[in-house]
């Protein structure tokens, strides 16, 4: 997905996603272009009938007809300023094929319930950072290098592993989760509380957008996982590794707003999420949100001051 830049041709696509009461509609080309052809083919057959008119044809005369006609097929080139027979021809073939598209090509699709927009990409110095736009409204998962797995705990999974593969394996789009509306903000809400406190109280002095859309998506993240049987530590500790954390990217000896340096808002920011994942078992999570901000911290001593979630 970073061969260019995301905005440059998916934000149409990430603002129509944001539709949750039905599948969006994704527009496969524009309506101007159906009303163009026609009035292209309007106009066409208004000429061909004055050439019709002029040369004393009968209205019922084809294209053919009138082609074949010296006088219709002189008028009608002189009419539609194409002097060339070869042109006129390549005119009426360009007109066909364009009523065949849109004919044969829907102006749009609704979006399918069973397909999921999954992208990759990599973070070196020749690719972009994704912008809060992407962010607020994906979920993104970081992946180690597959060289670094611990390869012995995964033959031992292996070994307990007891899934019969001879099986057949049928799900249908329902088992993955109905499109519907994300959860309303309430104040009230324990979940909502501990979100906004961690913007209040962090990211906001850390520059870091964390506003209603974010929040609400990651209730709904919440509250999907708990349906999956998945703990509410392990759940919060993917929020913060899936929608906190790429965001990070800046200097942290730079002060905030009463004289504080970014680097103690963010160490703050660290102990606020460590004090609310206590307990969790690392064993369900493939990251601690924890951790990879003590990583985080450690690499923007020796990289100038820059913290950089996607830098090694």
């Amino acid at each position: 997905m970073n061969l260019a830049r995301v905005e440059y041709y998916f934000a149409d696509f990430l603002s129509l996603l944001e539709s949750r009461q039905e599948a969006p509609w994704i527009p496969l080309y524009a309506t101007g272009e159906e009303r163009q052809a026609v009035v292209d083919n309007r106009i066409f057959l208004e000429l061909a009938e004055e050439a019709r008119r002029r040369a004393g044809l009968p209205d019922d005369a084809s294209l053919t007809d009138l082609l074949r006609n010296d006088q219709a097929n002189l008028e009608l080139r002189r009419l539609s300023g194409l002097q060339e027979a070869g042109a006129l021809l390549a005119h009426h073939a360009k007109l066909r094929r364009s009523n065949s598209a849109l004919f044969e090509i829907s102006p749009g699709f609704r979006f399918p319930p069973n397909v999921w927009i999954i992208g990759a990409i990599n973070v070196d110095e020749t690719t972009h950072y994704l912008s809060p736009k992407v962010l607020d409204r994906a979920h993104v998962m970081r992946f180690r290098n597959p060289v670094l797995i611990d390869w012995a705990n995964v033959e031992r999974e292996l070994e307990t592993f007891d899934l019969d593969l001879a099986l057949p394996m049928n799900l249908v789009a329902h088992d993955f989760g109905v499109r519907a509306e994300y959860p309303a903000f309430d104040q009230a809400d324990p979940q909502v509380k501990l979100l906004v406190r961690l913007a209040k109280d962090h990211l906001d002095s850390l520059g870091i957008e964390f506003g209603l859309r974010a929040i609400r998506q990651s209730l709904h993240y919440l509250r999907r996982a708990e349906e999956a049987g998945t703990n509410g530590k392990s759940a919060l500790n993917a929020v913060a590794l899936h929608k906190i954390l790429p965001k990070i990217s800046f200097d942290v000896e730079k002060t905030v707003a009463g004289g504080q340096k970014r680097r103690e808002v963010l160490i703050g920011l660290r102990d606020a999420l460590a004090k609310d994942l206590q307990g969790m078992d690392s064993a369900e999570v493939t990251e601690s949100a924890v951790e990879a901000l003590d990583g985080l911290i450690a690499r923007a001593e020796g990289n100038n001051g820059i913290a950089n979630f996607w830098s090694r």
